[in-house]
């Protein structure tokens, strides 16, 4: 049984010509903007970096935990987003803490 790897290539390595090359272009056709700009803009408030911001939730999710009943499935949920400082987790339970809450269905 031989090797299936050849020892010299059939055909040399060419760079791709310039309408080739991978880039991220704009829907619009402008040049790309800086990805750290579009962050910021998204964003709800531009000014705080990313650990103020992530401060700033952990303090809403804590005086929240504060305010729910130790055995409610999202008070746990929310008390292990904050001990995972999980900003995402804690923007989660945090909406659907803020939703009405869903009428009880009868049996």
């Amino acid at each position: 049984m031989t090797n299936g790897a050849r020892k010299t290539p059939s055909s040399p390595l060419i760079a791709p010509a310039e309408d080739e090359r991978s880039a991220i272009r704009s829907r619009d056709g402008e040049a790309p903007a800086d990805t750290s700009a579009r962050k910021a803009a998204r964003r709800s408030d531009p000014e705080l970096t990313l650990d103020q911001r992530l401060e700033k939730k952990m303090l809403a999710a804590t005086s929240m935990l504060a305010k729910l009943d130790p055995h409610d499935t999202r008070a746990r949920l929310l008390h292990i987003a904050v001990l995972r400082r999980d900003e995402t987790l804690i923007d989660g339970v945090l909406a659907e803490l803020a939703l009405p809450p869903a009428p009880k269905r009868g049996r």
